[in-house]
């Protein structure tokens, strides 16, 4: 599946080269946003099925895949203006956001900096809504010690899946899936990561004060949201989906069990049946 993917595009965004997929013919459009050392691959069983009904977009945002990875270092803030400057270029100027992770962080911030631009809004295991994160990262926080977590081995990427995925089984024996992670667990690409990560969070956790400028403002977020966990999430504890649930005037929730952190890979059948019930309605 992973040697049958849509064709890469290249678009230069602030001077980043930037990698991207466009697929469907028709429909609203739809722009995934993945999460921290994930990548427009990790899509791969989802891009297909949401085309029939959309105009799909997903790219790497800066820093991330295949896409450029400066050295300054980028806040959540900056990645979703990099992220609403990339619509601009492409001539979107409204798209359902579909985002994971760390991505659900930054697709807060854009709904809440340019509602206009958000016509409805999938969170999955999303960022930014509760204090807790997974002890790797929290690590990553440290001064020296998160220099020295940022190589790549084999060994790192077969923990990753196991942290992230509840049935790590069926990828950890799938040698293009590993050959995948290991590639965004590059050095370059968990450099510019663990500086993002540091403006937001530290060894206690995400910082209170971003908390706030998400949590403070769930209200007024008008665009109807789908909220996606998995019951066994273990990056961010699913209690977080009830943050964003009793937050968001006009959301719910769905959850999926036994599911850990990637819902669109590990229950991907059921994912896109409900994102596309979801976008239709």
């Amino acid at each position: 599946m992973l040697n049958d993917l849509p064709t890469d595009r290249y678009i230069q965004i602030d001077g980043i080269n930037t990698r991207y997929w466009t697929l469907g013919e028709q429909g609203s459009p739809v722009l995934l946003i993945h999460g921290q050392a994930g990548a427009i691959d990790y899509w791969y069983k989802n891009v297909f099925a949401l085309a029939q009904q959309h105009r799909v977009y997903a790219l790497d945002w800066v820093g991330s895949g295949r896409s450029d990875k400066p050295q300054k270092t980028y806040t959540i803030d900056d990645i979703s203006q990099f992220i609403l400057h990339f619509m601009d270029v492409v001539g979107l100027s409204r798209a359902s956001l579909i985002a994971g992770s760390i991505g659900g962080a930054i697709a807060l911030k854009i709904v809440l900096a340019e509602p206009e631009r958000v016509d409805k809004l999938v969170l999955i295991g999303s960022g930014g809504l509760g204090k807790e994160v997974a002890f790797p990262a929290r690590l990553t926080s440290l001064p020296i010690v998160g220099e020295l977590l940022n190589h790549p081995s084999p060994g790192a990427a077969k923990f990753m899946v196991q942290q992230c995925i509840y049935d790590p089984a069926p990828y950890l024996n799938d040698s293009e899936f590993m050959d995948l992670v290991l590639h965004n667990m590059a050095s370059d690409i968990l450099q510019f990561q663990t500086r993002t990560f540091r403006t937001m969070g530290n060894f206690f956790g995400i910082k209170p004060d971003f908390l706030r400028t998400i949590g403070d403002r769930l209200s007024e977020i008008q665009s109807p949201t789908l909220i996606m966990w998995g019951k066994q999430d273990r990056a961010f504890p699913i209690h977080h989906a009830e943050v964003a649930l009793k937050g968001i005037p006009n959301a719910k929730l769905q959850i999926f069990d036994p599911c850990g952190h990637l819902p669109y890979l590990e229950c991907a059948e059921e994912f896109n049946r409900s994102v596309l019930e979801f976008l239709a309605g």
